[in-house]
């Protein structure tokens, strides 16, 4: 049993602009340093750039975009007789699911040199709706290593049917 009260899990409100609450998501974690006016720069301008280039509404490219990179399954460590086995879970909430997707969009995108942030979060954002791109690759791997670990799971057969009917389609 928990010897402290579970906290209770802060709503967050839809951003001012688009009313999407996945947005403001983004925007919480692209800020750095507590810059959130910056933030919201970046992301702002990043969909503005999306929706000229694409004549479709941002928000559905972004959603769509986090529709392809979020996972379904998890692998955390278990050691076990001294040997430490990647356990594939199942992710339960859709927040965990979306906030691992956007860790791994913006991963990405503060690998790679060059360019502004805003034509890196752009880039990021289209590949990843087309279903490219390293997020979505990242995707792949992880459930290719979840197939492979399928038997040390509690219930391996339910692994198994989420993955492989991913890693088919």
């Amino acid at each position: 049993m928990a010897r402290k009260p579970l906290k209770k899990r802060r709503l967050l409100l839809p951003d001012p602009v688009y009313g999407s609450i996945s947005i403001h998501m983004l925007v919480n974690r692209v800020m750095k340093n507590g810059k959130k006016s910056l933030s919201y720069r970046i992301v702002y301008t990043a969909l503005r750039e999306i929706g000229d280039t694409t004549k479709q509404n941002p928000v559905e490219i972004f959603e769509q975009a986090l529709e392809n990179t979020i996972p379904k399954v998890e692998v955390k460590p278990k050691r076990r007789a001294g040997t430490v086995q990647m356990v594939p879970r199942v992710i339960s909430s859709i927040e965990r699911g979306k906030a691992t997707a956007l860790r791994w969009i913006l991963e990405v995108c503060r690998k790679s040199k060059g360019q502004s942030m805003v034509t890196r979060l752009k880039s990021q954002i289209l590949e990843a709706s087309k279903k490219s791109g390293l997020a979505v690759r990242k995707k792949d791997e992880l459930y290719k290593m979840a197939l492979s670990n399928a038997m040390y799971a509690k219930k391996p057969q339910i692994i198994l049917n989420l993955v492989g009917n991913q890693i088919k389609s």
